[in-house]
């Protein structure tokens, strides 16, 4: 059996897929009441870790905090649904054996057998009732950090019997069910990009023609007519006269207006992507049956 401190480190463990790819922390353990080990467990996934599911220890490892689980992340995620703070019923377990195609894998590698399942059973089995209802001798110890092990009952073995697994779902012995797989897509919003808005300023030159005036002198003579020359009573020598001209002059300044408010905005476009992936389906073959015999 597992002994307390390796489901402690399995609590602690960080769960992934069979490809490596990360799915978050173990929440829940279920441990086999006959023999002590770890059967099932329950990871989170999908954004913040907000969901979970159930997930066979069947054909998993686990190494350095890390649990390996033997299934795709699309399967774990397509899992029954089911009430993880029970204990796990046969048909429950069937269940999630039947969803996730295991039958005689074998269990979850890097625990070691290092106590008698006699001793052990009656240890769990005294701490169990002294303690809340579904909680064995494992999680007793784990359940001070926040989580707890949950006992399950103990399933009809499959592994007495792998055609059994095979045949189960046929009613009668005539009957062989056809299965395929069939593909289940789902979407995720996920950030691809970002656009910015920022503004920065340039210098340009303006040319502007402003129209002015300004003020000339010329000389204008005027002959002296004869009552003028009759009344002038002035004498040779220096004398001045003076005028004062004007021009305009241009006076620029600058002020700052506002012209136009850009903003940014998103528009929802729809395009098509098309996944490919590989699908298994079963095909019957016969021996003694007749091909051109008619089908009802």
């Amino acid at each position: 059996m597992a002994n307390e401190h390796q489901l402690k480190e399995l609590f602690d463990a960080t769960a992934f897929d069979n490809e490596g790819e990360k799915l978050g922390s173990v929440k829940e353990i279920f441990v086999d009441d006959n023999t002590g080990d770890p059967t099932f467990v329950e990871v989170s996934h999908g954004l913040f870790g907000m969901s979970s599911s159930l997930v066979p220890l069947r054909g998993a490892s686990f190494d350095a905090g890390e649990l390996k689980l033997a299934f795709v992340k699309d399967r774990i995620k397509d899992a029954p649904d089911l009430d993880s703070d029970r204990n796990l019923t046969s048909e429950q377990q069937e269940e999630l054996y039947r969803h996730y195609g295991v039958a005689d894998a074998p269990g979850i590698a890097g625990f070691h057998h290092d106590e008698p399942r006699e001793e052990a059973h009656d240890e769990a089995h005294d701490e169990a009732h002294d303690g809340p209802a579904g909680v064995g001798a494992a999680g007793a110890d784990a359940e001070a950090g926040g989580k707890h092990a949950v006992v399950e009952e103990k399933a009809p073995s499959r592994e007495a019997d792998p055609s059994a697994a095979a045949t189960e779902p046929a009613g009668q012995p005539d009957e062989v069910v056809r299965a395929e797989e069939r593909l289940n897509v789902d979407k995720d919003r996920v950030a691809s990009g970002e656009a910015r808005l920022r503004k920065y300023v340039v210098e340009d030159t303006e040319t502007v023609e402003v129209p002015v005036t300004r003020e000339e002198v010329r000389l204008e003579r005027t002959p002296i007519s004869a009552e003028e020359a009759k009344n002038y009573t002035g004498t040779i020598g220096e004398e001045e006269a003076s005028v004062t001209l004007h021009e305009e002059r241009v006076n620029v300044n600058k002020e700052t207006v506002p012209v136009e408010k850009v903003s940014l905005k998103k528009d929802q476009v729809e395009d098509t992507e098309t996944i490919q992936e590989t699908v298994r389906k079963e095909q019957f073959d016969t021996d003694g049956v007749d091909p051109n015999a008619p089908q009802k």
